[in-house]
């Protein structure tokens, strides 16, 4: 936004004194410009921006130049007939503005008194005055040098008319900025590039692929005619197939090499696939070949040649042959080409042989190495009893009418049974052959009744009695072949012990609990330890007995993550009727886990490794203020989630007591609400609930009649740091359009990077939400003074009062103006802005020890001269920026007492700042 500032200059009368003295405050500079002076037009702009422009308009202010001619009537002699600048003849000597002593080769007076190079160049610097060859007559020549951050781009002599910041030697970038400041934008960026093809910003741009910026003609430079974004190349699987930029490289496609046929690929990139398109690079085309490489079809006969038939490689030719075009017949060739010689041949499986009465049978006509064979034919044969006409009569298992000589005689003739022991005997009986169904039978005989002799028996009828059992061992013939120990023993075990019976226990699966030898109780013993399953595992006769009981994760459908004692230790696991049954402490899986009810009550009523579920807030991180305001402040805490009821949570953190953290209550001036009392940064006249803890801002009493107190420090914001101003502007009650309200309160404290860029509104509100006022320019210059017409007034803020506040800088007793080399380290002339008070200006201070009741700490008033320009208030309307500041190239611009800037109320600078002041104590 365009400020206006105002330059204000005092009564012709005043003007030779100014010449007289000479002007050695900066570029900008009238004579006795300050206080009670009158406007002229000139003008000047500040920034919106953390960099701003400042211009200043007009030439010489309210000052004219006559014509230089009288004597056409009686001159009345004016300005008490003393000569001064102001086009009249001021002493009636019929030479106009003819001043005593004036130097016409100084800049201010240079050819003509009115010509002063001091006010007609503007933004310059090293102002010097060439003379003229007609001094009093006409102007001498006025030269200079642009101020920095200053160019004469319209020609104009008398001024550097724009601000430009050089961010870099050449234009090359393009960003719409005249960034080497030559007066021209972009006019060093390559056009001969992708990114700026033919003009600036014009980016090629190629899908899929790489773009290229091609001059059409032969002309050196590049221009949005000669220029043009094509494809440069495409990115691999990328084809440009309708070779037009605008679509890219469009076509998805990997050129293999040539085209190949059945593949079902664009081999070659060209959009055509296979048979459509031109397949004579393809190996495969055109080659000898066979239908089949079996068989027939492999002979030199039926050769063809390849060619793309329906999208494949296909044999094709007037001879050629493929499998099964051809019958297989028995020849020993592959007449279907099928790999296999004479496999079921065609002329194969038909009827041959003699005889077709059964048992006799036609055959087959098989294939058997290359050559017809009558396979399966059966001719007459021998006839036997078999169930079968071998010889093919019509008669079965008869010769001629009679039995088969197979089935005729006697059959089964038995070894005699020995004779000792006496009394031994033998089961089998002779019999006689007969052909009974096809078989020879044996028929009458008896045969052996077991496959080893029973005890006292040939039972075997091999005329030998052995395997006979031992009488004093055999538990079935214990003594004698009659006595069996196992008679009635059931379930029992019984052995025979020389020759007699003796118990040796039972069965598996059963067991004698009354030790009666009867085995009478059913049970097969599993394990000593009894498991719960309704059995007896340890065959005692009790079931379910001292069982170990498994885990609620196991059997009681508690989750293997649920470690809370409600699910592990406190539930009781019991065997009843061979189940597992599990008794839960109160609200826990009821009916069951699955079927529980999640409440918030502490408890994993469904124990499934989650507590308290059902609210979906439960042990997230709270604070002690959420959803109040204001908060707590500094004595906000942070906790979890708990359970309020079974449905609601709560923040289990409480208000801290603001005396028991670091700090204490103390209220300071950083954003937060040190005493925890729902004000941040209050202030002395709006204290809160805790009226002992207010922000107390650091201030130097500077008169007592009225009582006055200001700023110790040039005002900060709350979060700036010795490295960053902090953000928020103060407007409090009102604000431009398109502003915010960020209601930043100001402070007063060390080390802090000043709040520059504020407009006088900002200073006005924010210092009357400090409980004061913006600083008057009367207020200021007594601070800078100290002494104020004690006739040992400082000239600038420099430490200790006396002598030192009168007399320029040393080598250390500066403030940080434009000459100020803050970084000795680095070459050059380091200038920029400093914390407040900073270390490397010890004595740049407003010393007021032992003045009006300051002492240490608040006997200082730091960095009045320099750093920022700090806005006063003159009257309602008009603000002057006091002080100088670190872009200040002139001590004697930073004085106590030049009142040279005047601004309105929405001006703003980055070199500008400010202090408030008060009329009463802001510490109590």
């Amino acid at each position: 936004m365009s400020q206006r500032l105002l330059f204000a200059c005092v009564a012709a009368g005043t003007v030779a004194l100014a010449f007289a003295t000479g002007c050695d405050t900066e570029a900008f500079c009238f004579a006795d410009c300050g206080e009670g002076a009158s406007a002229s037009n000139g003008t000047a702009s500040g920034g919106n921006d953390s960099t701003g422009s400042f211009n200043a308009g007009g030439s010489t202010g309210a000052f004219t130049t006559g014509s230089g001619m009288g004597g056409m009537g009686p001159c009345t002699p004016t300005n008490g007939g003393l000569e001064i600048c102001d086009g009249l003849d001021n002493d009636c000597n019929s030479v106009v503005d003819d001043i005593p002593g004036i130097d016409y080769n100084a800049v201010e007076t240079c050819g003509l008194c009115s010509n002063n190079c001091l006010n007609k160049l503007q933004f310059m610097e090293n102002i010097t005055c060439t003379p003229s060859p007609m001094p009093g007559q006409t102007p001498g020549t006025c030269n200079g040098d642009c101020i920095q951050d200053y160019y004469d781009f319209d020609m104009n002599p008398d001024d550097c008319e724009t601000f430009c910041q050089q961010t870099s030697p050449s234009d090359t970038v393009c960003n719409n900025k005249d960034d080497d400041c030559d007066g021209t934008v972009d006019d060093d960026v390559d056009l001969c590039t992708t990114t700026d093809c033919g003009s600036c910003g014009n980016i090629c741009v190629v899908a899929n692929g790489t773009p290229a910026c091609v001059k059409l003609d032969m002309d050196p430079t590049c221009n949005a005619n000669n220029m043009q974004c094509q494809i440069g190349s495409c990115s691999p699987g990328w084809v440009d197939l309708d070779l037009q930029y605008a679509t890219g490289c469009e076509y998805a496609c990997t050129p293999t090499g040539p085209e190949l046929c059945g593949d079902q690929i664009d081999n070659d990139c060209d959009g055509l696939v296979d048979g459509l398109d031109d397949l004579t690079l393809d190996p495969a085309i055109g080659q000898p070949c066979f239908g089949d490489p079996d068989g027939i079809c492999a002979l030199a006969t039926h050769e063809g040649i390849t060619a793309c038939v329906n999208g494949a490689v296909a044999c094709t030719g007037p001879d050629v042959l493929f499998e099964g075009d051809v019958l297989e017949t028995c020849n020993g060739l592959d007449d279907d080409c099928d790999g296999i010689t004479d496999d079921n041949p065609s002329d194969v499986g038909g009827a041959c042989g003699t005889s077709n009465n059964y048992p006799c049978t036609f055959g087959t006509w098989q294939c058997v190495g290359g050559a017809l064979d009558c396979a399966g034919d059966i001719n007459p044969g021998v006839e036997i009893c078999n169930g079968v006409d071998d010889d093919c009569d019509g008669q079965i298992d008869l010769q001629n009418g009679s039995a088969p000589s197979d089935s005729v005689g006697a059959c089964n003739v038995p070894i005699p049974p020995p004779a000792n022991p006496p009394g031994t005997t033998s089961p089998c009986v002779a019999g006689t052959k007969a052909c009974v169904g096809g078989v020879v039978s044996c028929l009458g005989s008896v045969g052996p009744t077991a496959v080893t002799d029973q005890c006292g028996d040939d039972s075997n009828c091999d005329g030998t009695l052995n395997n006979q059992p031992n009488f004093l061992t055999d538990v079935t013939h214990c003594g004698n072949c009659n006595t069996n120990c196992q008679t009635g023993a059931v379930n029992a075990i019984w052995a025979c012990v020389n020759g007699g019976c003796q118990f040796q226990g039972c069965l598996p699966g059963w067991v004698d609990l009354n030790n009666d030898q009867q085995c009478e109780y059913a049970c097969t013993f599993v394990s000593a330890q009894e498991a719960c399953n309704g059995q007896d595992d340890d065959c005692d006769g009790q079931i379910d007995e001292n069982v170990l009981a498994p885990s609620p994760v196991q059997v009681c459908g508690v989750s293997p993550a649920a470690t809370r004692p409600e699910c592990t230790s406190q539930v009781q696991v019991t065997c009843n009727a061979g189940n597992w049954q599990c008794t839960f402490p109160a609200g826990v899986c009821g009916p069951s886990c699955a079927l529980a009810t999640e409440t918030c009550d502490g408890l994993d009523n469904d124990c499934d490794g989650f507590m308290n579920e059902n609210v979906a807030d439960y042990g997230q991180p709270c604070a002690s203020d959420d959803g109040l305001t204001p908060g707590h402040g500094k004595c906000r805490t942070v906790g979890t989630k708990v359970c309020l009821n079974a449905t609601t949570t709560t923040c289990s953190a409480t208000k801290a007591d603001c005396n028991l953290l670091p700090g204490g209550c103390t209220e300071l001036c950083d954003d937060i609400d040190n005493d925890c009392d729902g004000l941040v940064d209050e202030t002395f006249n709006n204290k809160g609930t805790v009226t002992a803890h207010f922000y107390r801002p650091k201030v130097v009493r500077i008169s007592s009649a009225p009582n006055v107190w200001t700023y110790q420090y040039e005002a900060s914001r709350p979060d700036a740091t010795n490295v960053v101003p902090g953000t928020g502007n103060g407007y409090w009650t009102s604000a431009p359009l398109g502003n915010t309200l960020d209601k930043t309160v100001s402070c007063s404290e060390p080390t802090k990077i000043p709040w520059f860029n504020v407009t006088p509104q900002e200073v006005e509100q924010t210092c009357q939400a400090m409980g004061g006022t913006i600083c008057s320019t009367a207020n200021w210059k007594t601070a800078c003074a100290v002494t104020p017409g004690s006739g040992a007034d400082c000239t600038w803020g420099y430490a200790p009062f006396g002598a030192a506040c009168t007399s320029s800088f040393t080598a250390t007793k500066q403030c940080n103006l434009g000459y100020f080399d803050f970084n000795t380290s680095s070459a050059g002339d380091q200038d920029g802005l400093l914390p407040t008070a900073s270390a490397l200006l010890q004595n740049c201070n407003a010393d007021w020890t032992g003045l009006l009741g300051n002492v240490n700490p608040t006997n200082k008033l730091f960095d009045i001269t320099g750093n920022v320009r700090e806005i006063t208030r003159l009257n309602a309307s008009t603000y002057i920026l006091m002080g100088g500041a670190f872009s200040s190239q002139a001590e004697s611009g930073a004085t106590c007492d030049f009142d040279f800037y005047a601004v309105e109320n929405d001006f703003k600078f980055f070199d500008t700042g400010f202090r408030c002041c008060f009329t009463q104590d802001p510490t109590l």
